[in-house]
């Protein structure tokens, strides 16, 4: 009898090794493929960052008159620039957050969006600037990244820098300002929406999602 029941264990030893074998695979694949797919979808926590960044970007862009505090100073055309990188600032912060690059389109679409519902000049096409925007931010992140300052403050500034600028000849144009005033106003405007994008959405993003992490908040 128990000659028997040892044969009828060691019979079902090996089928048994291979249910174990086939269901540590198994499971090393499934966190393989959730690992694999995070790479390319949005956590919860990201899809909440992003939309309360975006929410907070609208908000403030919306009712806080930015350009009054450089026209009482300097009137001229293309001087606004100097605090346009304002803009930019919740999508280099998503992106410090988050550590993806696709989050600040995100993040870009919600801000757009509540720009429109606040009676944007430009109504629903915000939401495309803000887009438009964001593209050439995620360029700039690119671009450092090939020159290995994808982590320094330098690679940021200049990341937030070529984010920024980008909108002084789409604004110029589509306003028809290009065609009516002297081709150094608008030099101008591009070195202030540069300098902007590097100080107050590269460096000045970079800082406080620094300080965000470090505060354990998130």
């Amino acid at each position: 009898m128990d000659h028997k029941n040892n044969n009828f264990n060691n019979n079902h030893l090996p089928n048994q090794k291979a249910d174990e074998e086939e269901l540590q695979y198994t499971g090393s694949l499934a966190e393989k493929n959730l690992n694999n797919k995070s790479k390319y979808y949005f956590s919860t926590q990201e899809l909440l960052i992003a939309s309360i960044l975006g929410i907070m970007g609208g908000f403030i862009s919306s009712l806080i008159p930015f350009s009054l505090l450089i026209k009482t100073w300097y009137p001229f055309i293309g001087g606004t620039q100097l605090v346009s990188g304002h803009h930019l600032l919740w999508m280099v912060l998503v992106y410090g957050l988050t550590k993806k690059k696709k989050t600040m389109i995100l993040t870009a679409t919600i801000q757009g969006f509540i720009g429109f519902l606040f009676g944007s000049n430009w109504g629903i096409f915000e939401v495309l600037i803000m887009l438009y925007e964001g593209i050439f931010l995620i360029f700039g992140f690119y671009l450092v990244e090939l020159f290995r300052e994808g982590n320094s403050n330098l690679g940021w500034a200049i990341a937030g820098g070529i984010g920024n600028v980008s909108q002084v000849p789409l604004f110029w144009i589509i306003t028809g300002k290009i065609w009516l005033i002297h081709w150094s106003l608008f030099v101008m405007a591009c070195m202030f929406g540069f300098i902007s994008g590097v100080f107050l959405a590269g460096l000045l993003g970079k800082l406080i999602s620094k300080r965000i992490k470090n505060s354990g908040i998130i």
